[in-house]
């Protein structure tokens, strides 16, 4: 099947109108859904799932997870009717839910564009693992010779200064070589069955993404660093925004 995933290239569509290829029944009232293209962003990545609505002219259905299985996004659907192979559908996005998401979710490589501007990344922090949902983290392999507090403070007066400064976010899709040579640094373990895209901080850096993205820094708001703590060699940073 192979969807086209237009949500790699348009964080900011918010519906859509696509055929249903594929439909699985689960359980009682609950079906997954293929369609020929989506904006519906699956869980992974350290990214919250999308939700929202798909409808046509005899049917409609409630959007509650979408995951990805073999490059394919499956729409998981509440309806009371059964969806059909071939029905053309318009799916709108859960906008509140999937802006947020959006928001914390560039947060946090603000975040850690700022720790490369700062210095330590990826010399003395490599990010290794992160999460960007209500219990936002960003963990990295080792650590500096600065007091936790004193860190946590420098890094998140640095954000907060690429926050004011409006910088804007770019997308680009590249193959893994270019992304070996354009980025700051390169996570091992880059998934396979995903397009391979790079996100650009104005003036900053380049890494490599695969999320929704905010076009502009300011409009993430204020960055808090609620927590710095190094366990076992890694830096674990918890992060908000208000």
């Amino acid at each position: 099947m192979s969807a086209k995933l237009l949500y790699l290239e348009d964080s900011y569509k918010k519906t859509i109108e696509s055929k249903i290829v594929a439909v699985e029944a689960e359980s009682e009232g609950k079906w997954k859904v293929a369609l020929e293209e989506t904006i519906f962003y699956p869980l992974g990545g350290g990214q919250p799932t999308d939700q929202g609505t798909m409808k046509s002219d005899s049917w409609e259905g409630k959007v509650y997870l979408a995951l990805m299985k073999d490059g394919d996004v499956w729409h998981h659907v509440q309806s009371e009717s059964e969806p059909k192979v071939g029905e053309t559908v318009t799916g709108e996005l859960n906008w509140d839910r999937r802006y947020k998401n959006m928001k914390v979710h560039s947060a946090g490589h603000i975040i850690d564009f700022g720790i490369h501007a700062l210095g330590y990344s990826p010399e003395s922090l490599m990010p290794v693992k992160g999460d960007h949902g209500k219990k936002a983290f960003i963990e990295y392999a080792g650590k500096t010779e600065k007091g936790n507090d004193e860190l946590r403070k420098e890094i998140e007066d640095k954000a907060n200064e690429l926050v004011k400064q409006d910088l804007a976010f770019s997308i680009k899709f590249m193959s893994l070589e270019e992304l070996e040579k354009e980025t700051i640094y390169l996570q091992p373990g880059l998934p396979s069955n995903k397009p391979l895209r790079a996100l650009t901080l104005e003036g900053i850096g380049t890494v490599a993404d695969g999320g929704t993205q905010v076009k502009k820094t300011s409009e993430v708001g204020k960055i808090i660093i609620k927590d710095l703590t190094v366990e076992d060699g890694s830096t674990i940073l918890k992060y908000g925004i208000e």
